[in-house]
């Protein structure tokens, strides 16, 4: 992380279930994408104090729609900041 801190615990597993498996290139902003990627598994990993840190995608051909997922073993977000989430600035 930015303070020289190991990102993952040694009490947490970051697990690729994306290994070995293909998905299709998908057109969009590269960096917006990224950096979106970036933000859920770092904020995952920082939140997981124990567990696991899943990484899985699948391509859904139908809606022409990659789908992304990052799933955790975390404390989770408040039901009051679940509210809030997709507003601008927001941070729990």
């Amino acid at each position: 992380d930015k303070m020289n801190k190991p990102l993952v615990r040694p009490t947490v597993s970051l697990v690729n279930n994306m290994a070995g498996k293909r998905v299709p290139l998908i057109a969009g902003d590269a960096h917006k994408c990224t950096q979106m990627i970036y933000n859920l598994v770092t904020n995952a990993c920082k939140f997981t104090e124990k567990g696991s840190v899943s990484i899985s995608a699948r391509h859904l051909p139908d809606q022409q729609r990659l789908e992304i997922d990052v799933a955790d073993t975390g404390r989770g977000i408040s039901e009051e900041g679940q509210k809030l989430i997709f507003e601008p600035f927001q941070q729990e």
